[in-house]
């Protein structure tokens, strides 16, 4: 069934009402008529089955149904990447999404080329991570944060509590992600940690081996921001 974004403070009182692009989308393009029955999600972990009762010039009303069972995860996995060029960070963001990454940090390291993102990319970033969790049955939304400098970011993860912290790293040879997460307990957060195209400097990986992160490896060959997020992401969440 079809399953839909509703910002929670549209719903109250198990009514929700949508309207702008939502309810062009909703009325407009798919073409949903009172008493269809849709999946909606506030993005906060709640997921609902719904009933359109209403539909006017601008908006759509409707009233909730029942509540569908979905189970946040209990370990989070952040992703801090630094940004690939044009379409591949949509990618990217829209992967990240759909594999179930709790929010992505854009990072900026000594050889980023990119360092900013406009406020219209940024919008448009948040509508790729809305889109791609409303497509894969998403309760929660993954988040997109402002750029942050890599050293800032370390020294922000260090100091969590319940965290592991992961570096892929094209030098190392044997620590694989599989190992570094065997029988792990008492852990709430997992913050991978991905480079820009020419990879980190020295100086960064020797700060951030100092401070609690681990160098894993990806394989043998070097692979493009957008691969290695992904492929690190997935072998994380295979551990879980």
């Amino acid at each position: 069934m079809p399953h839909f974004y509703i910002n929670p403070k549209d719903i109250n009182n198990n009514l929700f009402i949508v309207t702008d692009e939502q309810f062009h989308y909703l009325a407009g393009v798919r073409r949903f008529n009172v008493g269809d029955e849709i999946n909606i999600f506030d993005g906060l972990g709640n997921s609902y089955l719904a009933k359109i009762t209403a539909i006017s010039k601008n908006s759509l009303n409707g009233q909730i149904v029942s509540k569908i069972p979905f189970v946040l995860p209990k370990i989070k996995v952040s992703l801090y990447t630094a940004i690939a060029k044009g379409e591949r960070f949509e990618w990217l963001i829209e992967k990240s999404a759909e594999i179930g990454i709790s929010k992505i940090i854009p990072l900026i390291t000594s050889r980023s080329v990119l360092t900013e993102i406009s406020d219209n990319k940024f919008e448009r970033y948040r509508k790729i991570s809305v889109s791609a969790s409303s497509q894969c049955g998403r309760a929660d939304l993954m988040s997109i944060e402002q750029p942050v400098k890599f050293i800032s970011a370390v020294d922000i993860v260090a100091k969590q509590a319940g965290t592991i912290n992961i570096i892929p790293w094209e030098c190392e040879q044997s620590n694989i992600i599989d190992t570094l997460l065997k029988n792990i307990t008492g852990i709430k957060n997992i913050n991978i940690f991905i480079g820009p195209e020419g990879g980190f400097e020295n100086t960064e990986t020797e700060y951030a081996f100092k401070n609690n992160l681990h160098a894993v490896t990806l394989g043998k060959n070097i692979l493009r921001i957008e691969t290695a997020s992904i492929v690190a992401s997935v072998l994380v969440m295979n551990n879980l």
